[in-house]
């Protein structure tokens, strides 16, 4: 058995947990240079406000129905995910975090007479403990356990799928676009298939069904039929390539600041790069944006490679500015800008160069340990590297409704009054 734990909302929820007099009132989250609205309370989502909408094309709505803004804050929301998570291995070591706002735990190895009581009991705690609410699925595969989480969030918080009823009862009244995996492109052909239930579809032939899908597709209904088709295992684990990039607020110009940003950029990506016991042989920074009266499209990037494979902040930034130097135009007005770490391998598998011995490399990669463990331990940015100019980072994005970053900086705490 699987369960998957939901976060309600979750944006909305983080910015309620110190905000408890936005309780049931609407709550939006908006993107970087809030320019769309990312994220909604339910009391939003009635006003009939799309996700991923302009907000100047909403901000009617918003006026006349006291819609509470904020920029996106993502320090908070990581920080908050983590206290969930690490609730969530205290269960189990079995656990894959999917997303930010959703992990899956195979329930196997746990002794759980009473899987409705287990639930209920996870969600409370994770209330009681974080203060952000949750839906918990729990079915024979994961995509059943997706299925149980979203009819959960409006059936009680908790769904238990454990026998066939159950399932053909969740199947029947399920709408093909909403089935994982299936999405709003694919619905269609299927409805003109005549297909529009999950049910229909776990009914349908083999035949008919290899015709229609691909092999992710096939394992995808074997599992809404009970069978587990998906792999089980962290997502974080090994990803091939890690790109970090922003589009600006306002044209940027200067060196200084594109600069700034990269290096700012590759000191994110080489923290995530050394999180998941990885190196890199090459970083690809890019620009884009326009040139002249006429704005013509410019975009421009350059592979950089290492001599020696390596995950240090220092040497990435290094040879993301070399990159720069090439890419970038005196006459340009850049709108974003970003690097991609590629030749991503496991430190396992690191080969040493000639030039460089052990006690040089070990002594690098402790130095990068400690930042690491500062940044988390006091939060990201405590510790920085110079080329990143912190002070002077105009090219940051326009975040005029940001929260407090209540858990993880010093200067941002909560203040009680008496």
């Amino acid at each position: 058995m699987y369960a998957l734990i939901d976060c309600n909302n979750f944006f909305a929820s983080c910015e309620r947990v110190f905000r408890p007099d936005l309780a049931k009132k609407p709550v939006a989250v908006l993107s970087n240079n809030d320019g769309c609205i990312v994220a909604r309370s339910q009391e939003v989502r009635e006003l009939g406000i799309p996700m991923g909408v302009p907000l100047f094309q909403v901000r009617d709505i918003v006026r006349a129905n006291r819609v509470n803004l904020f920029s996106a804050n993502f320090e908070l929301y990581g920080d908050m995910s983590q206290r969930i998570v690490s609730i969530l291995r205290e269960i189990t070591p079995l656990i894959e975090v999917y997303s930010i706002d959703e992990s899956f735990i195979d329930l196997s190895q746990l002794p759980i007479d009473d899987y409705d009581e287990w639930a209920g009991s996870l969600r409370k705690r994770v209330m009681k403990e974080v203060g952000v609410p949750v839906s918990i699925g729990v079915a024979g595969t994961k995509t059943l356990a997706k299925v149980a989480s979203t009819y959960a969030k409006s059936h009680g918080g908790t769904y238990v799928i454990v026998d066939e009823t159950h399932r053909r009862q969740l199947l029947e009244d399920l709408p093909i676009e909403d089935i994982w995996g299936i999405g709003r492109r694919i619905a269609p052909k299927l409805r003109d298939k005549g297909i529009s239930r999950a049910i229909q579809l776990t009914e349908a032939s083999d035949a008919w069904l290899q015709v229609q899908f691909n092999i992710t597709g096939l394992r995808m209904v074997d599992e809404l039929r009970g069978e587990p088709r998906l792999q089980f295992g962290d997502k974080k684990d090994q990803r091939q390539t890690i790109m970090r990039s922003r589009s600006f607020g306002h044209k940027i110009r200067a060196y200084h600041q594109l600069e700034s940003a990269i290096a700012t950029f590759t000191a994110s990506a080489a923290a995530r790069l050394r999180s998941q016991g990885s190196v890199c042989r090459g970083i690809v920074p890019f620009l884009s944006g326009g040139k002249g009266e006429d704005d013509t499209r410019v975009w421009g990037s350059q592979l950089v490679t290492l001599d020696e494979a390596t995950a240090d902040t220092g040497r990435l930034i290094t040879a993301a500015l070399q990159g720069l130097e090439v890419i970038y135009d005196v006459e340009g007005a850049y709108k974003k800008a970003g690097i991609t770490l590629v030749g991503i391998q496991s430190v396992e598998a690191w080969q040493f160069s000639l030039l460089q011995g052990h006690a040089d490399r070990d002594a690098k990669a402790e130095l990068m340990s400690a930042v690491d463990r500062l940044n988390k331990r006091y939060g990201s940015g405590t510790v920085w590297h110079a080329s990143e100019s912190r002070a002077r980072a105009a090219w940051q994005s326009k975040r005029e409704h940001r929260s407090p970053r209540f858990t993880t900086n010093w200067a941002e705490l909560p203040v009680l009054h008496r």
